[in-house]
């Protein structure tokens, strides 16, 4: 789910006006919305009316400062009003039982071309109406929103024949003439405002009991929309038993004309680009699935931190790979701790109440990748069963509400019994993550046994941790907790046999800073280079210009270029490295990994020879300098470069690239080659 920064920043407002979760009042919106792609504008018509049993009108109203109005009138007669930088005042009364409203609003959000190297990812699109689609956010002001208060909407939009409209609530009506197409969509609970997409969509449909499931594509991904219908059902299925009855009445994925990933309420909407991607059914579309809970029916209270973004990562990218792939499941937790360790330096972090929205890498490797490993955590401390009966309580209590981390640290207490004070004050208000050290190692022959010691530690400030620990010998491998809430703690084992080795958090189950020696060279590195230096291998001057997205999507864009001479008449140090082509001098070629060989453009893996045209290689290697990394470009041509530049932003946490003619054939990450949490006996430790 994506919530625009100037969004939260409207409801931030909104709570501290309020000082509540509850909203005062609902008002019933009655809209029709004409679209005229081609103007790039709407023409609205908004008939407001308290809801019965709610207290009266609002304060006043919020509308795009864009917006034109037009009319505005009171049970059918004009009424004054005051309309100033998209604050509408107008003086009501309870006497008064309907508002009128019609208005013009052009929106007109440039749509970025070329969106590699944008971190942002709304694209700096709040709201655009384009003959190639529409997107209004749900903060572009597009329709009336009651200031304290949410709305009940009947929703009509109309456009050109073939152009379908797409929003909130149950699907009442489509229909479509030879000049005009339209859509009639009616809210069943309150919202604050609504998200509306259009284009040149086809529906098709196959409900779950009661829930419409509906996938809007156009013509180009027609083909995939039996795909998508499965798959939402699947997961639809799945979530509803692990939470509670789906909150809404429909589920769609809609098709978008630039590639966003947005979770809305009851729906999802897909860039076209990515809709097309073969890994998105199982990634992205239950996590937008799993926010209609989490985000949006039991919405956050940004006051106290976005908590949503980190379960929604936890219930559905790692959780179903543990259902299905429990290998994958555990390189998920290592690629979680990978992230904070590249994309996250020591000074450079922000805690979980302070995180909102992603703008950048590090921001998700904070609110998305540390916060679903918090959930992990709260799920091995306290159990499986207090974990799914603590969301299923947030789930039916916190329907409709506005939840913070303290609201589900109630619920996770309540089926718990335990006390999560500590836990979530250090998880949640703390900045950073410990680090662990192994030390004192002993092992010595008791009898017919060995007896192995040891101490675990941590830095300041000192976390509350349950430390798994592993002990294997030739026959054994025992594991025990160890429970480490102050500097250090001593453990023991007793095995039958020689012991071999001893791990700490060996499954990577502890949300804690890697070691470097824990963190394999990756693209995120060079995404996180605080000291870039671009260099242009001899023979390879055409690939400066075809990197060019290469260098926009790693943020390198303003990085300095040297040729290869240069770079050895200057030699420079302390910098990251990008190297385009494959050097001449050996000083800039590295110690390649066992099965790697390059020669020229050409390159071998494993015995396979890479030496067509369309064939790209980028590794990132641990640099020649201290603690830097650096990146290879080996290209078998100029049109392969363009291409696999745009491709291998995308791949962050892997070490090695492989395509041939667009087509990722090798994806891979290095092992580390060792971890000062692991100990290896050796006849000398062993007495």
């Amino acid at each position: 789910m994506l919530q625009p920064l100037r969004f939260i920043l409207i409801l931030l407002l909104l709570q501290s006006a309020t000082g509540a979760s509850a909203v005062a009042g609902v008002i019933d919106q009655n809209l029709f919305i004409h679209l005229f792609p081609a103007e790039h504008r709407l023409e609205g018509k908004a008939i407001l009316s308290p809801a019965e049993g709610q207290p009266g009108w609002p304060p006043g109203f919020l509308l795009s400062a864009r917006a034109e109005i037009d009319t505005l009138t009171a049970d059918g007669k004009p009424v004054p009003y005051v309309f100033d930088n998209g604050h509408l005042k107008i003086g009501l009364t309870n006497r008064i039982s309907a508002l009128t409203i019609t208005y013009r609003i052009r929106f007109d959000d440039p749509v970025p071309q070329n969106p590699v190297g944008i971190e942002d990812p709304s694209y700096g699109v709040t709201a655009t109406i384009m003959p190639q689609g529409t997107y209004l956010s749900a903060n572009s002001g597009w329709h009336p929103l009651p200031v304290d208060a949410e709305s009940r909407f009947f929703v009509t939009i109309s456009g050109p024949s073939g152009l379908t409209g797409v929003t909130a609530g149950r699907l009442v009506e489509l229909t479509t003439s030879s000049t005009e197409t339209r859509t009639a969509w009616k809210t069943q609970r309150p919202q604050t405002a609504l998200t509306l997409a259009a284009g040149p969509y086809q529906l098709f449909r196959e409900d779950l009991g009661e829930i419409q499931v509906l996938v809007f594509f156009g013509a180009a991904n027609a083909a995939l929309a039996r795909d998508y219908l499965d798959a939402c059902r699947e997961f639809l299925h799945l979530y509803q038993t692990l939470f509670s009855p789906y909150p809404y009445a429909k589920f769609a994925v809609v098709e978008n004309f630039y590639p966003t990933g947005y979770g809305l309420p009851g729906w999802t909407l897909l860039g076209s680009s990515v809709i097309r991607l073969p890994f998105i059914r199982s990634t992205s579309l239950p996590h937008e699935i799993a926010h209609a809970w989490w985000g949006n029916a039991i919405e956050v209270d940004y006051r106290s931190g976005n908590w949503c973004e980190g379960l929604a990562t936890y219930v559905a990218d790692y959780y179903l790979k543990e259902l299905h792939d429990p290998a994958g499941a555990l390189e998920y937790r290592r690629k979680l701790l990978r992230d904070y360790a590249a994309l996250v330096e020591s000074g450079d972090d922000l805690p979980l109440s302070a995180f909102h929205s992603r703008t950048t890498k590090r921001d998700q490797a904070v609110g998305y990748g540390k916060a679903a490993m918090v959930f992990h955590m709260l799920r091995n401390r306290i159990g499986d069963q207090a974990f799914w009966s603590g969301l299923q309580a947030a789930a039916r209590n916190g329907l409709g509400k506005r939840y913070a981390w303290s609201d589900l640290q109630r619920h996770f207490e309540e089926t718990s019994g335990t006390n999560l004070e500590r836990f979530f004050q250090q998880w949640v208000q703390w900045t950073g993550a410990p680090q662990l050290r192994l030390t004192d190692v002993q092992a010595k022959a008791v009898a017919d046994s060995w007896h192995v010691t040891g101490t675990l530690a941590q830095t300041a400030p000192h976390y509350d941790l349950l430390v798994p620990v592993r002990l294997a010998s030739a026959t054994q491998v025992v594991d025990q907790v160890v429970s480490l809430g102050e500097e250090e703690h001593r453990f023991d084992f007793t095995v039958t046999d020689v012991p071999v080795n001893l791990s700490v958090d060996p499954q990577n189950d502890i949300f804690r800073r890697l070691y470097p020696e824990e963190v394999p060279a990756t693209i995120n590195n060079l995404r996180a280079s605080r000291a870039p230096l671009v260099i242009v291998a001899t023979g390879s001057e055409e690939r400066l210009d075809a990197a060019r997205d290469l260098l926009r999507g790693l943020q390198w864009n303003r990085a300095p270029v040297l040729s290869e001479k240069e770079y050895l008449a200057q030699r420079p140090v302390n910098h990251d490295l990008l190297i385009l082509g494959w050097p001449e001098s050996k000083v800039l070629r590295p110690e390649l990994p066992d099965g790697i060989r390059i020669t020229g453009q050409q390159f071998t893996i494993d015995d396979k020879l890479y030496a067509e045209t369309g064939d790209v290689l980028f590794m990132v290697l641990d640099s020649l300098q201290t603690r830097r990394v650096a990146g290879y470009f080996v290209t078998g041509s100029v049109g392969a470069a363009e291409d696999a530049a745009r491709r291998i932003p995308h791949y962050g946490r892997y070490s090695l690239l492989v395509f041939r003619n667009g087509q990722n054939q090798i994806k891979s990450t290095w092992e580390p080659v060792k971890s000062p949490l692991k100990y290896l006996f050796d006849e000398e430790a062993v007495q």
